[in-house]
Parts: C-alpha cells; sequence; structure tokens
C-alpha cells in the first residue's frame, strides 16, 4: 500500500507540476509551486525504489487496456534502480531549477509552456521504467522524445538552436523505429504485448529472431543514447537546451536508452551469444575514445560536456559488452563484476554529470558565454561554484576518492580478466587493447577537465563579462553541493550501492550475483578467477589521503617559513594580461596533432595588414574541427532529398486525390491480407 500510494502521488505531483502554469498568473509563484512538484514527485520516486528494495517485487495492476491485456506499472530491482537514478537527479536538478529558471520569467507565455514541458519530461521518463508493456512503453517514450525536443528548440528563434532540435528529433525517430521493429518481433513470438509474456517466452525464441533483437535494439536504444556513429545529435542538442533541461537530458534521458537495453539483454533475450558482447565492446572502445577527444578540442563548455558523456556511455557499453561475453561463456560471477560495473557507472555518471551541466549553467547565467575562451579568473568571483565544479571534474576523470573511480576500477577488473573467456593470443591481445584504451580515456578525460577548469576558473578574466560574473544563487549553490557530496559519499562507501545492484542482478540468467557480491564488505573488486585478483577498499584510500595530508600540514607547520609576499606574476617585468594565458585551443594543441589523422583539424589564419610591417599588424588563428561522422549522413541525406523531390508531385493538393490514394492503399492491404 506504501509503494501504491507513492506511485500515485509522484503522478499526481507531476500533473499538478504540468497543470499548474497555466491556472496561475503569477511567473514567480509558477517557479515555486512547477519546480517544487517535479522535485516532490521525484523524491516520491526515490522513496518508492527505496521500498522495493527493501521489501521486495512490486507489481500493480491499473484499469488501463490496451489491444485485450491490462497494462502493468511493474516495479521490479532493474526498474527500482532506474527509478532511483531518475528521482535523484530529477529531485536536485528541480531545486537548481528554481534559481536557474528566474532569468526566463520575464517571458511568460513561453516560460509558462517550459515549466509545463519540464515536468512532463521528468513524468514520463519515471513512467519509462516503469510501464510494462509494449504500447504503453512506446507512448511514454514518444512522450519523452517529444518533450525534450520542444524543451530543446526552447530558444526557436536561433538557426543553430532549431537546426540542433531538428537533427535530434530525427535521430530519436530513427531510433524509435528500431525500437517498435525489436518489440514487435519479439511479441510474434511471445504471443502478447505485455512484458512478462516476453520474459516467459526468452527461453523458445530461435537464434534468427534473438539475433535480429539484439542489433535492432543495439541500434534504436543506441541512437538515443549516443553511441558513435549514432551521436551526431548529441552535442548539438545538450548544449541547445536550459541547462537545468541539458543536465536531466545528460544525466538521466541517456539513461533510459540504457535501461531499455538493460531489459533486452537481462530479460527479453535469455542467453546471450559471445559475439553480442565482442560487438558491444568494440562499439564502446570506439564511442569512449572519439567522445573524450572531440570533448578535448571542445571550447565550448556545454558542448565538451555533451561529448564528454558519449565518452562515458561508451564506458557504460564496455562493462555490459563484457558481461554479455562473460555470460555467452558460462563464467556467471565475472557477469555480475562486469554488469556491476555498468549499473555503478550509470548512477554515477548521472550525478557527476548533472552536477557539471549545472555548474556550466551557473557560469553561462554569471557571465553570458560558453565560450572558454572568454572566460578566466571565475574562481575569485564565483568560489562555491568553482569547488563543486572541480568536484565533478575530478568524479568525472575518476580519481579517487570521487564515484567515477569506483565504476571505472570494476570495468578495468572486468576487462582484467576477459581472457578468462576468450582463449588464445586474441583473447588476450583484445583484453590488452581494451584495458590500453580505457587507460587512454581516463588520461584524456583528466585532461579535458584539467583544460575546462583551468581556463574557465584560473588566472584572469578574458572579457569584462567574465570579470564582471557574479556567484550563483542558494537554490543552485544548494544543488550543486549535494551532488557533489553524493559524488564523495558513492566514492568513499560504494558496498551499499553495490548491494542494490546484486538484488537487480540475482536471479538473471547467465549471471551469479550472490557469488560475485558475498561478504558484508566490498567483495565487487576482489572477484577471483584462476590464479589472479583484485581488491581496493575505498575507506582505506579516503584514510590513507586523509593522512596524507595531516602529515604534510604537521611538516609545515614545524619546518615551513610562511612567508607571503602579495604580488602580480613574474613575467620578465611586464604586467601579465589575459592576452598572455594559455587558450583552450592552445592547451589541446599536442593532443590535436597526436590525434591528427582522426581529428582532421582545420586551421585557418587570418593577418590584418598594417601599413607599418612591424608594429600593428594584428594575427587570428582559428581551428576547427568536423566530427568525422558527420560527412557520413550527408549522403544519406542528400538521397533522402532527391527522392522527397521524386515524389513531391503526388502532392497535388487535390482532396479526391488523397481520397484516391487511401481507397487504393486499403484496396493493395485487403487482397495481401487475404492471400496471407
Amino acid at each position: 500500500m506504501i509503494v501504491e500510494f507513492l506511485l500515485y502521488s509522484l503522478v499526481f505531483f507531476f500533473i499538478t507540476g504540468v497543470l499548474s502554469p497555466f491556472f496561475i498568473r503569477n511567473n514567480k509563484l509558477i517557479n515555486y509551486i512547477a519546480h517544487g512538484m517535479a522535485a516532490l514527485g521525484s523524491l516520491a520516486a526515490v522513496l518508492c525504489a527505496i521500498i522495493v528494495f527493501s521489501t521486495g517485487k512490486l507489481q500493480i495492476l491499473t484499469s488501463l487496456v490496451m489491444f485485450g491485456e491490462a497494462v502493468y506499472v511493474r516495479v521490479d530491482y532493474l526498474a527500482a534502480y532506474f527509478l532511483l537514478t531518475v528521482g535523484i537527479v530529477g529531485c536536485i536538478v528541480s531545486v537548481y531549477a528554481i534559481g536557474y529558471s528566474r532569468e526566463y520569467l520575464g517571458d511568460t507565455c513561453r516560460y509558462r509552456v517550459m515549466a509545463a514541458l519540464y515536468n512532463a519530461f521528468l513524468l514520463s521518463m519515471i513512467l519509462v521504467v516503469c510501464v510494462s508493456h509494449i504500447v504503453a512503453f512506446i507512448i511514454v517514450w514518444e512522450i519523452m522524445a517529444l518533450t525534450s525536443f520542444l524543451l530543446v528548440n526552447y530558444e526557436h528563434e536561433k538557426l543553430e538552436t532549431s537546426r540542433a532540435a531538428f537533427i535530434y528529433i530525427v535521430m530519436t525517430h530513427v531510433g524509435t523505429a528500431f525500437i517498435i521493429t525489436a518489440f514487435f518481433l519479439l511479441a510474434n513470438k511471445a504471443g502478447g504485448l505485455a512484458f512478462l509474456r516476453l520474459i516467459e517466452a526468452a527461453g523458445s525464441l530461435d537464434v534468427w529472431t534473438k539475433n535480429a533483437v539484439f542489433l535492432c535494439a543495439l541500434i534504436g536504444f543506441g541512437a538515443k543514447a549516443g553511441i558513435v556513429p549514432l551521436h551526431i545529435w548529441l552535442p548539438r542538442a545538450h548544449p541547445a537546451a536550459p541547462s537545468h533541461v541539458s543536465a536531466l537530458m545528460s544525466g538521466v534521458m541517456l539513461k533510459t536508452a540504457i535501461y531499455g537495453l538493460c531489459r533486452f539483454y537481462l530479460d527479453f533475450l535469455g542467453t546471450s551469444f559471445a559475439w553480442w558482447g565482442a560487438l558491444v565492446l568494440v562499439l564502446a572502445v570506439v564511442t569512449a575514445v572519439l567522445g573524450v577527444l572531440y570533448a578535448l578540442m571542445e571550447h565550448d563548455v556545454k558542448r565538451l560536456l555533451a561529448y564528454s558523456s558519449v565518452e562515458n556511455i561508451g564506458i557504460i557499453l564496455l562493462g555490459m559488452g563484457a558481461g554479455l561475453l562473460f555470460s555467452a561463456k558460462g563464467n556467471g560471477t565475472l557477469a555480475a563484476l562486469a554488469w556491476a560495473a555498468a549499473l555503478y557507472h550509470v548512477l554515477n555518471h548521472a550525478i557527476f554529470k548533472s552536477l557539471l551541466f549545472m555548474g556550466a549553467g551557473a557560469i553561462l547565467q554569471a557571465a553570458h558565454t560558453k565560450d572558454m575562451e572568454h572566460l578566466g579568473g571565475l574562481i575569485k568571483r564565483m568560489p562555491y561554484t568553482a569547488v563543486w565544479f572541480l568536484a565533478g571534474a575530478a568524479a568525472i576523470s575518476a580519481l579517487p576518492p570521487f564515484n567515477g573511480f569506483v565504476s571505472e576500477w570494476l570495468t578495468f577488473q572486468a576487462l582484467f580478466y576477459l581472457p578468462q573467456s576468450l582463449a588464445g593470443v586474441t583473447g588476450k591481445l583484445f583484453s590488452a587493447f581494451l584495458l590500453a584504451m580505457l587507460g587512454l580515456t581516463g588520461a584524456l578525460a583528466a585532461a579535458c577537465f584539467i583544460k575546462a577548469f583551468g581556463i574557465i576558473f584560473l588566472a584572469k578574466p578574458r572579457s569584462s563579462k567574465a570579470a564582471e560574473a557574479e556567484e550563483a544563487n542558494k537554490p543552485m549553490l544548494v544543488s550543486m553541493a549535494l551532488l557533489a557530496s553524493l559524488c564523495l559519499v558513492l566514492g568513499i562507501w560504494p558496498e551499499y550501492l553495490l548491494q542494490i545492484i546484486s538484488k537487480v542482478l540475482t536471479g538473471i540468467n547467465g549471471i551469479n550475483a550472490g557469488l560475485a557480491f558475498a561478504g558484508t564488505t566490498w567483495q565487487a573488486a576482489e572477484v577471483h578467477a584462476g590464479t589472479t585478483g583484485g581488491s581496493l577498499q575505498m575507506p582505506v584510500v579516503a584514510a590513507l589521503f586523509l593522512v596524507g595530508a595531516i602529515v604534510a600540514w604537521g611538516l609545515f607547520r614545524v619546518y615551513g617559513r610562511e612567508q607571503v609576499h602579495k604580488g602580480e606574476t613574474w613575467t620578465c617585468g611586464i604586467v601579465p594580461t589575459a592576452r598572455m594565458e594559455y587558450t583552450a585551443i592552445g592547451f589541446s594543441k599536442p593532443i590535436r596533432l597526436a590525434f591528427k589523422s582522426i581529428l582532421r583539424p582545420q586551421h585557418e589564419t587570418v593577418v590584418d595588414l598594417s601599413p607599418n610591417r612591424y608594429f600593428g599588424r594584428r594575427l587570428s588563428y582559428h581551428v576547427s574541427i568536423v566530427d568525422i561522422f558527420s560527412a557520413t549522413y550527408r549522403p544519406i541525406n542528400a538521397g533522402i532529398i532527391r527522392i522527397a523531390q521524386l515524389m513531391k508531385p503526388i502532392q497535388a493538393g487535390s482532396v479526391q486525390l488523397y481520397i484516391g490514394y487511401i481507397t487504393a492503399i486499403t484496396v493493395v492491404a485487403l487482397i495481401l491480407s487475404t492471400w496471407w
């Protein structure tokens, strides 16, 4: 009864948030009510997930019937885990939105629409992980796509924004077509549309159907998650949306695609094949490396974070691919370790990426620019934002004792044991290659966020707006502080979340979660296979850091001689200016040169000539990086346009002719159905 009450409560909260903007005239009151209801609804989702994990599986039958079958709102452990992810981030981002949305209050009509869409977007993501019927899932999936499209297109008067929204909606519907295909291939074999029937029919699927469903699900949900080469919408759409929406899209919406993959690969398809895992691993490593490379080249802070999301989706897929491979080879213990790494990184990325987008929103609101070349010195103007952004940067760079380190460590452990399931030299080389690429990804991610933090917050301001920036308001700072604290807590005490993940994986075919997570301490990193093993205790690591800091402070107090002289940085007698600082382009140049065959940078140098050949000349240097996969879609785009032009004469403007088309198609359909 408690869980039912919470489920109905969260729906009530969100519906109230959707409707309230159209019945209240005061925009300030709308801001508090709409986002307050969103926070309460998300909190109800968190409580619902906690109760499910503490009491067991839950299944609620609603009165809605579709195609002769009752639609279930079914919250099992897998749904509860993603419900927990959506709820935690949704609650904190909604508090942030109370402060961030104040700049939109002047545009009354558009702001009301945005507030209503924000609640509808959150509710749709919650329903995606809760509904247990194919048609209901597709409906709420489309609602999620459309509401996010409208939020991305909020500033539709900007050409770049409208183009980004268009590319997003096209790609998400291409993905939806493959998702529908995967579902109905399963429904054809299961004889029903309820998820429970699909799960029951998993053992009776033939090989062809399994392989077809696997590929359709990978393409469909992969387009939504941003897997390379289906990622081209992501670095365009996320920066275009308002920052609190960007935090939800990158932190949570991408995880609904991961939920879809987990639901198919863990429930609907039963046993896996080894080539599934190998294919996912190859796509994962390409996604991770290219994502972080393009992130490192960016100087738009929100595009940088968007490309970084592509990288982290690749890291999640590394765990999933290894899990599929271990399950196919009958190694259930290592499969549990790999899936645990993937699921842990799902929540980790949701938290620290939302934190970083919220920090980017605070920077944008204070300095009115996303271009890092026009920022700098913000640590003096926005010290609290700088601290929270630094915490998110450390977490996403997998630095201990933050949470990103734990999930990437688990991923390293899983990949290290791949030769246990891939015999011969090929398996060892493949494992070594994946480990090296994951290590490279981590190193590049650290360089990327050193660049981001250094260029944005350190040195001198590069523009007058950066020099006049002011600290973010209290709701924004409090929400960022909460997420930064979660990054630290999940990094120091991971065993509690791993116990939850063990419940998610328990009972799934091919996974031995009980053995992998045995004991009361953090055993996930102590899995032994053959004669090798590895272990790590995060509280011990944190204690070592603390002891080291205390020892260093003590030595400084005993032997250090504090002499403080304040003055400008020494630059050979010249007072330093912002023109002498490292730029974002200059910082990334060594990486750009090392990977120029992949990145294909285009340089442009413009010299402003002056009559005086020795003084007064200005030199402008521009570098542009074009995503190599963007060119892949241009021939497809051109082909679609040509086909559309050929079909244009059909649109004659005659209603009678259109009725004739419908009649002819109906007759053909009846004839074909008679033959079948």
